[in-house]
């Protein structure tokens, strides 16, 4: 009874998939580049996610001010400063 063992994957292993997935990346930028509608797809779903993305972090970004101000609004010399402009950005 013989058993088959798997040898370890070499150095030239690894070399030999890096130039295959290297050229299937390759051949696929290539087709890319030749399909003008693909390229104008790409590009509008990508703006859609970035503005998505800026709208969603400004949003985080604000309310992290409103809430450090609302915290820090105690504070003796511009604890009332810090409360209004709380108060504004919340309207």
């Amino acid at each position: 009874m013989a058993s088959s063992q798997k040898s370890k994957p070499t150095d030239e292993d690894y070399q030999k998939l890096g130039r295959v997935v290297e050229s299937a990346l390759i051949v696929d930028y290539v087709e890319l580049l030749g399909d003008t509608r693909r390229q104008m797809r790409l590009s509008f779903f990508r703006g859609i996610a970035m503005g998505f993305g800026s709208v969603i972090g400004a949003t985080v970004v604000v309310a992290l001010i409103v809430w450090l101000l609302h915290v820090f609004g105690g504070l003796p010399v511009i604890g009332h400063f810090l409360t209004d402009t709380g108060k504004t950005f919340q309207k």
